[in-house]
């Protein structure tokens, strides 16, 4: 069975193969650009989630790097990777600045040897057993409210229903975020924008409401989305909206925040039980996806997620994942008090 470290060990030779194959003809400063950036966000998600699961979702790749070394990482495989890190951003902000093939090759040699010697340190999270990668298709539609100076963001999965999606989030930003927002969004590579991206039918649909500002589509892990846009939640504003239309009253956005958060802890630290991990799922569910669970449909939910948890053998945690997203089926109905529920090792939120 392939471990979580040997699945992204494979992905860097993998990378560097395409990169010498690439040099084998003419090629472009894109053309490397384009093994480059893709894979270095990969490997940062990989630090983030799997790595160092619990930590701040303001952690750069620098630190996250850096703090590899305090586990038992040599100093050259640290700087390998700090290599790559100014690499990728020397592709990516500098592009008058030309990319050198064999120093690019070096590198990623460097980054691949450094993920080898990360699988030998002991980290439960990188030696469970890698699965095959869950990706969501997430409509992300913004519309401005320019008397609250609020950004409404609203997540949304493909559908049959007559407007073609089916809400699964929704966040309240200050409208200043959006030139914060825009090039992380922009720049990642799970993620594009505009009419082309969501067709014309839905586009068509997310812009005709008043105050649209964009929309897009992303195609990953939906935790890592979570994560990424939970930064800009600003709870005054939620608080100041409607009730009905708040985050913290949206089950399901607080559901597959605890889920996320359920799953960043237990691979940091399988052996939670009780209150304990109670506690560390809810904290943070609220610090880093943004999602108030003190109410009482949060308490349920967070109920049903800890039994989830429960259910599962310390030693099977470490390989948890999610959010995915399924549909109801006929073998679902009355079994369940929520639409929650793991499979295998994947927690599972169900949809109509």
């Amino acid at each position: 069975m392939t471990t979580r470290g040997e699945a992204m060990t494979k992905d860097a030779e993998s990378t560097l193969r395409k990169m010498t194959a690439l040099t084998k003809q003419s090629f472009s400063r894109a053309d490397l650009s384009a093994l480059i950036e893709p894979f270095t966000s990969r490997l940062e998600y990989f630090f983030k989630a799997v790595v160092f699961p619990t930590c701040n979702r303001r952690t750069n790749l620098h630190d996250l790097i850096e703090n590899l070394g305090p586990l038992g990482l040599s100093n050259s495989d640290v700087a390998a990777l700090q290599g790559l890190r100014i690499l990728y951003n020397t592709s990516k902000h500098d592009p008058d600045v030309e990319l050198q093939s064999q120093d690019c090759a070096r590198l990623l040699q460097g980054v691949a040897d450094a993920l080898k010697a990360i699988s030998g340190i002991g980290i439960a999270s990188v030696d469970a057993t890698h699965e095959q990668s869950l990706n969501t298709v997430v409509y992300v539609g913004f519309w401005d409210h320019y008397v609250g100076g609020e950004t409404e963001v609203g997540l949304f999965l493909p559908s049959d229903h007559w407007m073609g999606t089916t809400p699964i989030s929704t966040f309240h930003f200050p409208m200043s975020s959006w030139d914060h927002l825009k090039p992380l969004l922009a720049g990642h590579p799970r993620y594009s924008r505009g009419e082309e991206a969501l067709g014309a039918a839905l586009w068509k649909s997310f812009s005709g409401e008043g105050d649209f500002l964009d929309a897009g589509v992303w195609e990953g892990d939906a935790r890592e989305l979570l994560a990424l846009l939970s930064a800009h939640n600003d709870e005054e504003l939620e608080k100041a909206v409607i009730p009905f239309l708040a985050r913290r009253n949206n089950s399901v956005s607080v559901g597959i925040a605890l889920i996320s958060a359920a799953v960043d802890i237990v691979r940091a630290d399988p052996t939670l039980t009780g209150e304990e991990l109670r506690n560390r799922v809810e904290n943070r569910a609220k610090d880093e996806y943004a999602a108030e669970t003190k109410t009482p449909h949060g308490q349920q939910i967070s109920d049903c997620v800890i039994d989830c948890l429960e259910s599962i053998q310390p030693s099977q945690r470490v390989a948890i994942s999610g959010p995915a997203f399924r549909l109801y089926s006929e073998k679902d109905d009355g079994k369940l008090k929520l639409p929650i529920k793991i499979v295998g090792s994947t927690f599972i939120w169900l949809v109509s």
